[in-house]
């Protein structure tokens, strides 16, 4: 790092205080979980006991099985003392020889023995012949061994369970019997023992788990009792999970989520959206890991993952009230298991990235010849023939490893990750590395629990210089820029770098931004959440949970010597900047749950405060000494600085109810009250609730008859409010703009004025009322599962900057509570899931319809609009095209003249070669009111298909995602086919009009009299449907019976590709286009660079 500001002592001082504490809280808990694995409770005992009481041996057995003993203390007064000398055996056993002709009889239940007084007849229990049969218990797809599962003998209560290797010694009678293996989420297998021996047995896992658990607000409920829409992305599902972050791992998982580029700049995220777009502000969703609320899930590396569930209705997202209104992503990361053996696992993978599609674009020969063909004095071809785009382009190199270490013991459950992501951009001088560490424990004992969640991570970019606008930036540079001019030029002064022509439009030379500008980020991420849980009374449990985020950054902006053609910087300049982001939650929850016969309930009242605060800091000089990039050594005459600060804070009460009457008829209620202080006084509080109603069909006697082809049928509807209070912190307060000095009585004052006016007092929450109707539906078995998921969102007092009108004299746009927005549609989600004897597969299918539409601005006397090209207008999709319609080309005069109203020409200048356009207000001329609603950026219908199948060793994975119905303004292409100004174009233009060849293509024309290029015209405006092969893998886990011999419990080689190719009739780079209200759909982010394909080959270990 180059840093030499205090920003960067202070942000280096808390790394180090973080490593130390990360190192001695990782080296604590390796000790604890060490001691903790090995003193795990076992069934086999070891006594050399003389002439003892019972109750001392009882105390023994207690201590070295974790069993407790029930009994009257004067049942043991008149038993004699005995002597017990064994070695590793049977807990039966040993009672037997304990109780052997004393008048007592013991049952164990659970994990108690139960002694009682024998009855007259009863004869001692003595002991029998016993056979032993040991083994191992492992998952028959993965060879993984389960640790805890149950094995039984049929007809009896003999029993044990598997240690933390899976493996198991059960003592049987004489003769043997049928033992039954279980555990959970596996189907159970009966095994017939007629002599002692080794009995390994391999479980398969259930296609469909019924008591699948959902992470729902503030808890977990059985998916069967779930009465609201939520969506849940299991991670182990994805395979290797070679996502480079947690948004593309859910990218077209999800009916109804929307999740979209913004870059394909190494460490970029992506756009999420959750059932179209709800207000003309920010969309995201509220993000929540474990139990922590964050404004961005990029910190958190997939690998950390162990589920994602989307509340996307009122029912499951009212909790969170007034910042649910864009849904919620809950986030859960990996534990460990209990009375587990510690278990390491190492992921690592490497791939190659490359950009799959380049613009034609005219070569060197072909663009001189044009030139000359249209305009006097252009120099010979020169014979230089620059593909700019491979200059700035290329393949480039990703990497990343992670290591998880879990386990547990009965008490106690640990996990330790760390991960290193190494990605260099496929823009030159362009990457991004990022470490990340992790620590999740939890301590359960008796009515106590805790746990906590530390996560770190540190990130550092390289990122493209930028240039803002087409002529600066360095894609559009490099679509613009001739091939005729070379990348470097030696007789050129200030760096070498070649030049545009002079007769050109001003471009700027990318690789000379690319090679002497440094932009560079770095930043620090901590989230920090501890809980304690308390049982208070059967049924009621208190929790406290406080939670910690802060985030540091800074960035350095080293700007060097050179021109490049456009721009020039003879002497080097520096700016710097640092920020901090806080953040502090504390939460106070009591749960209480109960079942009465059929009745089940379940309450939660609760309490929750946060404070967010952050601060900014930016300082800039000139003219620094060649060699140096220190701040300070710049000119002190040209020095700026700046600085911000901000504070906001939110308190709320919640409450939930969930009642269900015998599994058939479930209810839920649920309110949350926020205060919020980016509100004036009058206006800060607001209540959100919530009601939803659920009928399980297929439980009631008379769905009997349809059980073996339905096997799960359940209704659901649900109604509520959300709200949004996405706005700034002081928005009802007028701002104060500081340096309006004066001098008066020869004494300079300070001076200071009113900057901007403040928005209406009375402005309030955006509220979002949601009706949703569901079916889930299983079939065969639930082999075949459906769910249909219909919505009515509705947002009203959507928050709207309103310009103040000329009257009333005053500058501004304040902020008002004056839109209505409404999104409807539908999901669908199906998953059909079987084997067909080593053949393992399962296949989904996903899709949803949404219609977005403004249905009311109401500003003053009348609706209004917002926006250009893409604009809010009553009646249409927010962010809708309205441009003006083309009919064509006129291929003579004769049609121009045709083309009239009254016998006057509506388009006067125009030519033949020309573009005809469409006078669609019939005034006679065209201008923008002939602008007409010509698209929706939205797609009428998003879908994705997974299929994933295993065979023996072999396993495959493919995922395809796509969009229909949507249209995507391609500004770029205008800027490379618009030709009214001398820049390299597309090869398009070959094609254009001439008298002998009647193209769709305009004539070549730099004075364009007939405004052919005009910006708002549906020339440019395209089809941005598409099916994307999103990823393919393929992988092999070598056989435990090798494995075993290297002491490896799993070895899984794999190879991928990630965007393997797109069918679409886009003519852009990539048709997966986000950006804000306004702006979706809209492909003009200059500085913003193609998504990659990536081709990567990996390796899971685990021990």
């Amino acid at each position: 790092m180059l840093f030499r500001h205090a920003g960067k002592h202070r942000n280096s001082a808390v790394f180090a205080q973080m490593l130390k504490v990360m190192k001695l809280a990782a080296f604590l808990l390796l000790v604890l979980a060490m001691q903790v694995s090995a003193t795990g409770y076992s069934q086999k005992l070891t006594l050399n006991m003389r002439n003892v009481t019972l109750s001392r041996v009882f105390k023994e057995i207690r201590k070295q099985t974790g069993f407790t003993f029930f009994y009257n203390t004067e049942m043991l007064q008149q038993a004699d003392k005995v002597s017990v000398q064994v070695e590793q055996a049977d807990l039966e056993d040993v009672l037997g020889k304990c109780l052997l002709n004393k008048k007592l009889n013991y049952s164990i239940v659970d994990n108690t023995i139960i002694l009682s007084v024998k009855t007259t007849g009863q004869e001692s229990p003595k002991p029998v012949a016993n056979i032993s049969v040991f083994g191992k218990i492992t998952d028959a797809l993965t060879g993984e061994a389960l640790s805890g599962a149950s094995v039984k003998l049929k007809g009896s209560a003999k029993g044990t369970s598997t240690d933390a290797n899976g493996n198991y010694t059960l003592q049987l009678p004489d003769g043997g019997g049928v033992l039954i293996i279980s555990y959970i989420g596996y189907e159970s297998a009966e095994k017939s023992v007629t002599q002692a021996g080794a009995l390994d047995i391999a479980l398969k896992q259930k296609a469909v788990q019924t008591e699948e658990l959902v992470v729902v607000g503030y808890g977990t409920q059985k998916r069967k009792d779930v009465t609201g829409a939520v969506s849940s992305v299991r991670m182990s599902s994805l395979s290797a999970n070679v996502s480079k972050n947690i948004s593309s791992a859910i990218q077209g998982r999800v009916p109804g989520v929307s999740v979209e580029s913004a870059s394909g700049a190494p460490g970029a995220g992506l756009i999420i959206t959750i059932r179209g777009m709800s207000t003309l502000g920010n969309n995201a969703p509220l993000y929540i890991v474990d139990g922590v609320f964050v404004s961005s899930i990029d910190g958190v590396s997939p690998n950390d993952v162990e589920s994602i569930e989307i509340l996307k209705d009122a029912a499951t997202a009212s909790i969170y009230g007034s910042r649910a209104a864009n849904g919620v992503v809950l986030i859960t990361t990996k534990g460990g298991r209990k009375e587990s053996a510690p278990k390491l696992e190492i992921d690592s993978w490497f791939g190659v990235q490359s950009i799959p599609k380049r613009m034609s674009l005219l070569n060197g020969e072909q663009w001189t010849k044009l030139m000359s063909d249209n305009i006097t004095g252009i120099p010979a071809y020169n014979g230089v023939n620059t593909n700019w785009q491979n200059a700035i382009f290329r393949q480039a190199t990703i990497t990343r490893t992670n290591i998880n270490f879990s386990g547990g013991s009965k008490d106690f459950t640990y996990s330790l990750s760390g991960g290193y992501l190494k990605e260099n951009g496929t823009m030159v001088h362009t990457d991004y590395a990022a470490a990340n560490f992790r620590i999740k424990t939890q301590y359960e004992k008796g009515r106590l629990k805790i746990g906590e969640t530390v996560m770190i991570k540190r990130g550092i970019t390289d990122n493209s210089p930028g240039g803002g606008d087409q002529t600066h930036s360095l894609v559009g540079s490099a679509l613009m820029m001739p091939a005729t001019v070379p990348v470097y030029d030696p007789t050129q002064d200030m760096g070498g770098y070649g030049r545009r022509p002079t007769f050109m439009k001003n471009l700027s030379n990318p690789i000379a931004r690319l090679e002497t500008i440094n932009n560079k980020a770095t930043d620090l991420s901590l989230l920090a959440n501890a809980f304690v849980e308390v049982k208070l009374i059967e049924g009621l449990k208190y929790k406290f949970n406080v939670g910690l985020t802060e985030g540091l950054g800074s960035t350095r902006l080293y700007s060097g010597v050179y021109n490049d053609g456009n721009n020039g910087n003879a002497i080097p300049d520096l700016a710097e900047s640092t920020s901090k982001n806080d953040s502090w939650l504390v939460e106070n929850t009591l749960n209480y749950s109960k079942k009465l016969g059929k009745h089940s309930i379940d309450a939660l009242a609760g309490y929750t405060a946060q404070k967010n605060i952050s601060s900014g800091f930016s300082a800039s000089r000139d003219d620094l000494p060649l060699g140096t990039s220190v701040l300070g050594a710049g000119t002190a005459t040209t020095q700026k600085n700046d600085g911000s600060a901000n504070v906001s804070t939110i308190v709320s009460a919640f409450g939930r109810i969930m009642y269900s009457y015998d599994s058939k008829y479930l209810f839920t209620a649920s309110v949350r009250r926020d205060g919020s202080s980016r509100f004036a006084q009058d206006y800060q509080y607001g209540a959100f609730p919530s009601l939803s109603v659920g009928w399980n069909m297929h439980n009631e006697n008379f769905f009997s008859g349809l059980r073996n082809v339905v096997s799960n049928l359940k209704l659901r509807g649900s109604w509520g409010v959300l709200g949004n209070q996405e706005i700034g912190n002081y928005l009802t307060q007028n701002s104060i703009n500081s340096g309006i000095n004066y001098v008066q009585g020869g004494v300079l004052w300070p001076g200071a004025t009113v900057s901007s006016f403040a928005s209406p007092t009375d402005l309030s929450w955006e509220q979002t009322k949601i009706t949703n109707v569901g079916v889930d539906a299983g079939f065969l078995d639930n082999k075949l599962f459906f769910i249909l998921d219909v919505f009515n969102k509705k947002t009203t007092g959507v928050l709207l900057n309103v310009p103040f009108p000329l009257s009333v004299g005053k500058t501004g746009s304040p902020t008002l509570n004056a839109g209505v927005i409404q999104n409807k549609g539908y999901e669908v989600s199906l998953e059909y899931a079987d084997k067909k004897g080593d053949l393992n597969y399962r296949v989904g299918l996903n899709f949803s319809h949404i219609e977005n539409k403004m249905t009311a601005i109401n500003i003053g006397s009348g609706n209004q609009e917002f926006g250009g090209i893409s604009r809010a207008k009553v009646g249409y999709p927010i962010g809708s095209f309205w441009v003006v319609a083309t009919d064509g080309i006129f291929n003579s005069d004769e049609e121009i003249k045709a083309h009239s109203k009254g016998g006057t020409a509506i388009q006067p200048n125009a030519q033949p070669g020309d573009i005809r356009f469409v006078d669609y207000n019939h005034d006679g001329k065209i201008d923008n009111q002939d602008e007409q609603y010509l698209g929706s950026p939205f797609p009428s219908m998003t879908m994705g298909f997974s299929t994933n199948l295993s065979y023996k060793g072999f396993d495959l994975n493919l995922f395809i995602e796509g969009v229909t119905g949507n249209k995507i303004y391609n500004a770029r292409r205008k800027w490379m086919e618009k030709m009214n100004e001398v820049t390299n174009f597309s090869t398009a233009v070959l094609n254009a009009w001439t008298p002998t060849n009647h193209s769709d293509f305009p004539r070549f024309t730099l004075s364009d009299p007939n405004n052919n290029n005009r910006e708002n015209s549906n020339r440019w405006l395209e089809d941005g449907s598409y099916l994307r092969f999103k990823r393919l893998e393929i992988g092999y886990s070598v056989p435990k019976s090798l494995t075993g011999k290297w002491g490896i419990d799993r070895i899984r080689v794999f190879g991928s590709v990630e965007n393997l190719f797109t069918i679409t009739k886009y003519k852009g780079y990539n048709p997966d286009i986000g950006g804000g209200a306004l702006s979706r759909g809209v492909d003009n982010s200059w500085d913003a660079y193609p998504l990659s394909r990536t081709i990567l080959f990996g390796l899971h270990l685990t021990f």
